[in-house]
């Protein structure tokens, strides 16, 4: 299979589209596995899928002509890497069970690393604004917050209007990002994943065939089925149109790790780190194996690299042999320098590694190398398009096998029926015998095989029940553990919140992630400090005081006999 994708890729080579949002960036990559090079690299700022393809593909026509290639990668913005752990407690032989249990953890981190919601970075990605004047209307927009959490009456100005204040941009290229946005926030956001196993040991590839409990992390790969399937459409829609030759969109990858391939398989402890403009992407990989990853997403706010050296520090994040570097934007050089001191090791470029003189192009080639087969267990792409029908099932092969059969079986069954005529007259005579003779006891044999099969089913449904009832609860036990292991977390910050003059008497969740708390208190001053102090405890849970009679909402308690009885509302927060 390898070497017949080598021999693809050398003639027509591979089709590298990298989707972030707010343009389509495609690139030719053509050569084997072991030596790949960039042949051509062409951008259209077009946002619709369809007419993107079209003019990528009208820009590759005037450079390559007809020799363009058929076989299509996608990387797309919107799919998020993640390294998942299920406890030891899961065990399940149904790998849709499995696949719903790491599209449920998957949710989360989704809904926090993709940067498709922040304004800031779609102006950035359109060149409106630089880096710098981003991380200084995201510090603008901050205050803005901190503002609005005074008890000054006034809500806080969106990110757009703090822009539009500081005559960053103009209402024109505003409405622009927004209508992007708004194409990114599709309505159907249920989660397409993809997930590979990552072994505990490297002598433990027994366990990682047979789904034993030695495989206790997955390395997986999310993202909206809408958004999935939009580009699947486009790709098919444009295949075999005018100057477009028939492409099969084989496989989609993740911006995050797809740099894995071009460090190569060792058995050192490697760091890699990614700095996208979206994300900075981290991970350890020993012995074909991924030990740790993280991302931090800086689409919305300024890249804090000390939280990135707090990240290296820890867990598997320790005792790194070499650290390999890729700056797409060559914007982090201050930042890798930093790091340098904190690791005491020199970085690596990956370009170093490669036939590149542009860093920016790291990602479309090393997604190429993973197709060819490099670190299949590194990565986890999603599905393309299916696999096209074999040429028997086609309707111009079967129409031709029909013609040039009808002569030969005329032919055939003439011979055949004046051969056998005689000898299946004595056939039927017999066969009329015996289904004499199987009549009488016909109504017998029907009435107990009725009574069997009415038996079977039932015992069929029953055991079908039986398995799925031990399905959900497998499941349910792990829903469990994660809410258990959340109010352990949240406990603790309403108890550290509590001030004084306050008595907290329930605490009721109405709905998923959201908690009606009820109590009493000597006086409203009491009652604010509680709501400050709970406010910023909460961040770290990723939740918000929604509703809360307090003095800074612009609401008070009401006073029963001689005290004050208060209700919060706790929301998790949403994406922006």
């Amino acid at each position: 299979m390898l070497s017949f994708l080598n021999k693809k890729t050398a003639g027509k080579g591979i089709l590298v589209l990298k989707v972030n949002g707010f343009d389509l960036k495609a690139t030719v990559i053509n050569g084997s596995r072991d030596e790949l090079k960039i042949t051509v690299s062409v951008t259209s700022h077009k946002v619709e899928p369809i007419a993107a393809l079209g003019d990528v593909f009208e820009q590759l026509q005037n450079v390559l002509g007809k020799n363009m290639p058929n076989t299509v990668l996608l990387l797309h913005v919107s799919a998020i890497s993640g390294l998942v752990e299920v406890t030891e407690s899961f065990e399940s032989e149904d790998k849709g069970n499995l696949l719903e249990m790491l599209r449920w953890e998957m949710e989360g981190i989704v809904a926090t690393q993709s940067p498709n919601w922040d304004l800031g970075w779609l102006l950035m990605g359109r060149g409106y604004i630089n880096a710098e004047q981003r991380e200084a209307l995201t510090t603008l927009v901050a205050e803005e917050k901190n503002m609005a959490a005074q008890p000054s009456g006034r809500g806080p100005m969106r990110y757009g209007e703090v822009a539009l204040r500081e005559q960053m941009v103009s209402k024109e290229q505003i409405s622009e990002c927004l209508h992007i946005q708004q194409q990114l926030q599709l309505s159907d956001q249920r989660l397409l994943t993809q997930w590979r196993p990552q072994l505990e040991k490297a002598s433990d590839s027994a366990g990682m065939l047979d789904g034993s409990d030695a495989v206790k992390k997955y390395l997986c790969t999310s993202m909206p089925i809408a958004q999935h399937q939009q580009w699947l459409e486009a790709v098919k829609k444009i295949s075999g149109s005018a100057n477009v030759p028939r492409l099969n969109l084989r496989q989609v990858y993740p911006f995050a790790g797809s740099t894995v391939p071009l460090v190569g398989e060792s058995d050192e402890t490697i760091l890699l780190t990614e700095f996208h403009q979206a994300y900075i992407y981290c991970a350890v990989l020993s012995n074909g194996r991924v030990l740790d990853a993280a991302m931090i997403k800086c689409s919305n706010q300024p890249v804090d690299i000390s939280s990135v050296a707090d990240l290296i520090g820890n867990g598997a994040f320790v005792d790194i042999a070499r650290w390999f570097v890729a700056d797409f934007n060559h914007a982090y050089s201050e930042q890798i320098s930093y790091l340098e001191t904190v690791l005491a090791l020199t970085p690596e470029s990956l370009v170093s590694r490669t036939q590149l003189n542009d860093e920016a192009l790291l990602c479309e080639l090393g997604v190429a190398q993973h197709f060819l087969g490099a670190s299949p267990l590194l990565l986890a792409p999603l599905a393309g398009m299916p696999p096209p029908d074999p040429f028997y099932r086609s309707k111009n092969f079967k129409v031709f096998m029909g013609v040039l059969t009808v002569p030969l079986f005329i032919a055939a069954y003439e011979g055949y029926y004046h051969w056998t005529l005689e000898e299946i007259r004595q056939e039927l005579i017999t066969k009329e015998e015996q289904l004499n003779r199987l009549k009488e006891s016909k109504k017998e044999l029907r009435k107990e095989s009725q009574e069997a099969g009415k038996n079977i089913q039932l015992f069929e449904a029953k055991q079908k029940d039986l398995t799925q009832l031990q399905s959900e609860k497998q499941l349910v036990e792990q829903v469990i553990v994660k809410r258990q292991a959340f109010m352990a977390r949240l406990l603790p910050v309403l108890s550290e919140s509590i001030n004084d003059g306050v008595v907290l008497e329930t605490l009721k969740e109405t709905k998923w992630y959201e908690f009606s708390l009820t109590g009493k208190a000597v006086d409203q001053a009491s009652i604010d400090d509680f709501n400050q102090v709970l406010s910023i405890s909460l961040e770290a849970l990723h939740m918000y005081v929604a509703k809360s009679p307090s003095n800074f909402s612009g609401d008070t308690a009401l006073m029963q006999n001689g005290v004050y009885a208060f209700e919060f509302l706790l929301k998790h927060q949403e994406a922006e």
